[in-house]
């Protein structure tokens, strides 16, 4: 496994486990009164601690394992991997910006709307992430 792949599994592990605390533990009893808001700021503190945090060890612990591959530059497969990858996100960012809009004109909470938004980032995010493993592991 390459550098880069292993901090996309790392990123796709923390994003996933992140997210996935976030949405399974959300107070959704709450989310058409004001505070619910405020609840989505304040859970958002420890999933982004954890995400940089996560993150910032993995990069540092690999680049101290393998300092040379650490500071290669991405070669034409890694670019096409990383292309790839983004083009595959665009579907559900597209379909998630519209069912915001809907969101918007249904009257749905600030917090409804702002959860939305954040799910349609994390699964374009994951999707994203995803693919360019799919694609390292594939050999492209």
């Amino acid at each position: 496994m390459t550098f880069r792949e292993k901090i996309h599994w790392v990123a796709f592990a923390s994003l996933a486990a992140a997210f996935g605390w976030y949405f399974l533990t959300y107070p959704w009893s709450i989310i058409d009164r004001p505070v619910g808001v405020v609840a989505v700021a304040g859970m958002l503190v420890p999933v982004t601690i954890v995400i940089i945090g996560s993150m910032s060890i993995a990069a540092a612990a690999l680049a101290i394992r393998t300092p040379r591959e650490a500071n290669l530059k991405e070669d034409e497969r890694e670019q096409f991997i990383h292309l790839k990858g983004t083009h595959a996100a665009y579907y559900p960012l597209v379909l998630g910006v519209w069912g915001n809009l809907f969101a918007i004109f249904y009257h749905i909470s600030a917090a409804g709307r702002l959860n939305l938004l954040i799910a349609t980032v994390v699964i374009a995010e994951l999707v994203r992430v995803g693919a360019q493993l799919y694609y390292y592991r594939r050999g492209y």
